[in-house]
């Protein structure tokens, strides 16, 4: 049976409504300017609405404890309880001083902030400055809420401003404890000679790494070499779980953060600079610690074995997106001959990623490539241009080399029932299926969908406008449909890629779930590691679920 356009063949049932019962009930509140705001709670589909009056007092993404009652609309209604949990610490704002008095009111109307500022706590900040402001009081209790300025901003650097206000706003840690930088600085700035003498040596191997122009941390690299069976493929990570381990600063850090975040002027890193720049980035020339993937891929691109070892390598080239396509894809001969001899080494990487487009289209994967907005920002901090920037072919060997290898690595684990946490992405559900058909219909966009849906099945949506200018807007209507993807113990595959294992293990230096692969990858190879770790399932289940979150705030 088929769905169409937003309706399912033969009779049709009225939709039952939400059977949870009014009660009290937790959620997180999303605030609206107009003053009032939802409060969403896990396991209800509909939010409860929370009108003006209950909203004095809260912020947006606040925890709070709601009483809720359903109306004859079947609509949720709330009365404020209790703030269980403030999500704002500090904000951007304006300052208004007049004589001895002064308030910061936030910019995002949204936190709906307006604080007292003792004298002592203005940081000599003056009447119309933006700044920072850190909560020192909520109100409540008949009390006004209070803050003191922490910094002062420039206004006429826009980009500075967005990142400000964001860091400010999600609370993001930027400082490392003294500890965790003492810990990061005493390993040096070289690999130790006896821990690389331990390891397998790819130091021979032409291992390069492809990234963007800006990048600073490199944390993979690859190699390819034709096979009897097809092609060997080394994906070499850089080994963080060597130096990040259990118990010390430095994990509690990592932990904290999750993962680095970047802005277009800057990035608050997971690692300290010492480490995410320089002794875990797969620089060229230079020994570094690594753990490798090394798989055999048949000419048809499906993976047939997987070997998962901890070596030393020593990159053979820094190479761009850039410099890669005009090498590979355009045979550029002014960077080929820059290149000399490592042109031929790189040219089986071609080969291993039309192998890998083929798998990848046969299984159906969805595949959505909408140009990205980047920012030339001059060097007093004011945006000069904006421009979309399209990624070209090199962005997509090195994303379908990373996609074999986190999927070598999942199956390794899964196969030998080693817990880890995997990279889940589950099917839409009926509710989103059935908005999108009724979407498409009310564009004028004629679809249906099989009741056991497939991700080769919203292909066709978007393959039936290759080159039409409309195409980007339905890719966004089909991936708001989508279930978001979300790290927990329990493998359910991941439908978007159209795959039955996946796991992040490709970028350690930035995402904490990779660093938990591959402690977990350690313990399977050898019970002797002391940098491997077996987690339970509880342990799993509470990482998944904060490290999602923390995703979602980056």
């Amino acid at each position: 049976m088929k769905r169409k356009n937003g309706k399912f063949g033969g009779r049709q049932e009225s939709p039952r409504r939400e059977s949870k019962p009014a009660g009290v009930a937790e959620g997180v509140v999303s605030a609206n300017r107009a003053g009032f705001g939802f409060v969403r709670v896990e396991g209800m589909e509909e939010a409860v609405f929370l009108p003006p009056p209950q909203m004095a007092g809260v912020m947006h993404g606040d925890r709070v404890r709601v009483s809720v009652e359903r109306g004859r609309d079947g609509r949720y209604s709330g009365k404020l309880e209790k703030i269980l949990e403030h999500a704002t610490k500090a904000f951007v704002g304006t300052l208004e001083v007049h004589g001895r008095t002064a308030f910061v009111t936030a910019a995002d109307r949204r936190i709906g902030m307006r604080c007292l500022v003792p004298p002592h706590d203005l940081a000599e900040g003056r009447h119309g400055d933006w700044v920072i402001a850190a909560v020192t009081r909520y109100a409540g209790q008949g009390a006004s809420p209070q803050a003191r300025v922490v910094k002062r901003l420039d206004p006429e650097k826009p980009v500075e401003l967005a990142c400000e206000a964001a860091i400010a706003r999600f609370d993001l840690p930027q400082e490392f404890s003294a500890e965790a930088v003492r810990e990061a600085q005493s390993y040096g700035s070289q690999v130790d000679p006896a821990e690389a003498a331990k390891r397998v040596d790819l130091r021979n191997l032409p291992l390069v790494t492809i990234d963007g122009e800006d990048a600073k941390d490199f944390d993979d690299a690859v190699y390819a070499e034709p096979h009897p069976k097809g092609f060997r493929v080394i994906v070499a990570i850089a080994d963080v779980s060597y130096y990040v381990r259990r118990g010390t600063a430095l994990d509690a850090s990592a932990r904290e953060r999750g993962t680095s975040v970047y802005f277009p002027t800057r990035v608050i890193p997971m690692l300290p600079f010492e480490l995410s720049n320089v002794l875990c980035s797969l620089q060229p020339h230079v020994d570094r610690l690594c753990f490798a993937a090394d798989m055999i891929v048949s000419k048809t691109g499906i993976l047939l074995e997987t070997s998962c070892y901890p070596a030393v390598m020593r990159s053979a080239c820094r190479l761009t997106y850039t410099k890669a396509f005009a090498a590979l894809f355009e045979e550029n001969p002014v960077v080929r001959a820059e290149l000399g001899e490592l042109t031929d080494k790189l040219l089986p990487l071609l080969d291993v990623y039309r192998a890998l487009l083929k798998a990848r289209h046969k299984r159906g994967a969805l595949e959505f490539d909408a140009p990205e907005a980047e920012f030339d920002i001059d060097p007093t901090g004011r945006i000069q241009r904006v421009y979309l920037y399209e990624r070209n072919e090199a962005h997509k060997l090195i994303e379908e080399c990373m996609i074999l290898a986190n999927v070598a690595v999942a199956r390794a684990l899964e196969s030998r029932g080693v817990g880890t946490l995997y990279r889940v992405h589950g099917k839409p559900d009926e509710r989103k299926i059935k908005l999108l058909l009724e979407t498409l219909n009310a564009l004028g966009v004629a679809a249906e969908l099989p009741q056991d849906v497939t991700p080769r099945d919203f292909r066709a949506i978007t393959d039936r406008f290759p080159d039409d200018e409309q195409r980007p807007f339905l890719e966004s209507l089909v991936v708001r449909s989508m279930m978001q993807a979300v790290y927990q113990p329990e493998n359910i595959g991941h439908f978007g890629l159209a795959l039955g294992y996946y796991a992040h293990f490709t970028s350690p230096i930035r995402r904490y779930p990779d660093l938990v692969v591959h402690r977990t990858l350690r313990a399977l190879i050898s019970a002797s590691d002391s940098y491997g770790q077996r987690y339970d399932g509880a342990q799993l289940a509470l990482a998944g679920a904060e490290l999602t979150q923390l995703e979602k705030r980056a």
